[in-house]
């Protein structure tokens, strides 16, 4: 599907303005944005992660020092609590600008974070711009439509239709999986970084720079929230060994591999430490 009729077939979702409906992180929403006159913004911050699609006009956004222009058919995408200033001009021909936004949920993107652990690293570049393939384009109208009650489906299925926009975005490496670090606890980011590679050797440090952030500050916070980094990567190797284990196809030493253990014997007395039995127990 081309963006041209993708912006032709979204139009009608976007007769009114209806951008009071996104300021709940709880539910994904479908949102438009409707305006006769220019709107300027000094500051906006991102009540959730949203991907928006300008339909109608021109917007400018500026973020992290750089200005960024989106008309008709162009989509940027941002994580819960960015800030941008924003300018919404309305078409020259038409006297209106319209744009619609798809808001992911925080429940539904915690989720992505466990399933797509690996692809939850994106959202480094300061350029929020998505380029819309035919498979994004064509999950952005199903999305659109089943968020707006046009076409009728179950819940489960609208919240697929909305994994699916998700996901592509991971595999672009634009999804806004990171954590919010304003917002969202930093013993489950730490833990989501370490989860992906359990065995490899972590290190406060290495895991700060993976979310952008110093170590002093990763330690503060994990600190206010009443647990360590060494706790948290015990934790974390120790589930993964556990698990190997509970699937019974894997002995004592490649669960302790997969865990990072390079020590049988260390990775024994650990184990019956945290759970109250040896490892060859816990599939007991």
């Amino acid at each position: 599907m081309e963006t041209t009729t993708l912006v032709h077939r979204l139009i009608p979702l976007a007769r009114l303005d209806t951008r009071q409906l996104c300021q709940d992180k709880t539910f994904s929403f479908l949102t438009a944005f409707v305006a006769r006159q220019t709107e300027t913004f000094q500051t906006i911050a991102m009540p959730a992660a949203t991907l928006l699609l300008v339909l109608e006009g021109t917007k400018h956004i500026h973020r992290a020092g750089r200005d960024f222009i989106y008309r008709p058919g162009q989509a940027f995408c941002l994580p819960a609590g960015a800030e941008v200033a924003v300018v919404n001009e309305p078409d020259p021909a038409s006297g209106m600008y319209r744009a619609l936004a798809i808001g992911f949920s925080a429940p539904m993107l915690d989720e992505a974070r466990r399933k797509w652990s690996e692809l939850a690293k994106g959202f480094l570049s300061p350029d929020p711009t998505i380029t819309i393939n035919p498979a994004l384009a064509s999950a952005i109208l199903h999305t659109s439509e089943a968020l707006a009650g046009i076409i009728e489906t179950s819940p489960r299925v609208t919240e697929q239709r909305i994994q699916e926009i998700l996901l592509l975005l991971a595999e672009m490496g634009a999804a806004p999986l990171r954590p919010d670090l304003k917002t969202d606890s930093m013993a489950d980011a730490v833990r989501m970084v370490i989860r992906n590679t359990p065995a490899a050797p972590w290190t406060a440090t290495a895991v700060a720079d993976s979310l952008c952030t110093s170590e002093p500050t990763l330690r503060r916070h994990l600190r206010q929230e009443g647990t360590s980094f060494r706790q948290i990567l015990a934790e974390e190797r120790m589930s993964t060994a556990r698990a190997i284990l509970r699937d019974g196809h894997s002995n004592v030493a490649q669960a302790a591999a997969a865990g990072g253990y390079a020590s049988l014997s260390h990775f024994a007395n650990r184990f019956r430490q945290m759970y109250g039995h040896l490892p060859s127990q816990a599939a007991e």
